[in-house]
């Protein structure tokens, strides 16, 4: 399997702004939240639908805080699991078409 070194630059880096992520969650847990509007704006300059913060959701890759009982109480997502599923997702894709390119 051989990856093209754009695909692996691009990796790297967004291992690396994960792991910042992760770190500023660890120092202040406060400063790693941001609101569900601001969480699909986000993914959405990365190419991704707003929809797919749901999809993740639902399949427990992502953990939203709901502050309140209303029913349009704030939902807010960790910005640094956002950036770890993300790194994980285009992992998937580059060593999927890296294998595919063998077939």
């Amino acid at each position: 399997m051989q990856i093209e070194l754009r695909d692996l630059l691009n990796l790297l880096t967004e291992a690396v702004d994960a792991g910042v992520q992760k770190y500023v969650q660890s120092i202040d847990p406060h400063a790693d939240m941001i609101k569900q509007a601001e969480a699909k704006r986000y993914i959405s300059r990365l190419g991704y639908k707003p929809a797919q913060l749901q999809k993740w959701t639902d399949a427990r890759l992502l953990t939203p805080i709901k502050t309140g009982d209303a029913q349009n109480a704030a939902v807010w997502y960790s910005l640094a699991e956002i950036k770890s599923v993300i790194s994980s997702l285009r992992l998937k894709g580059i060593t999927n078409k890296a294998a595919h390119d063998y077939i």
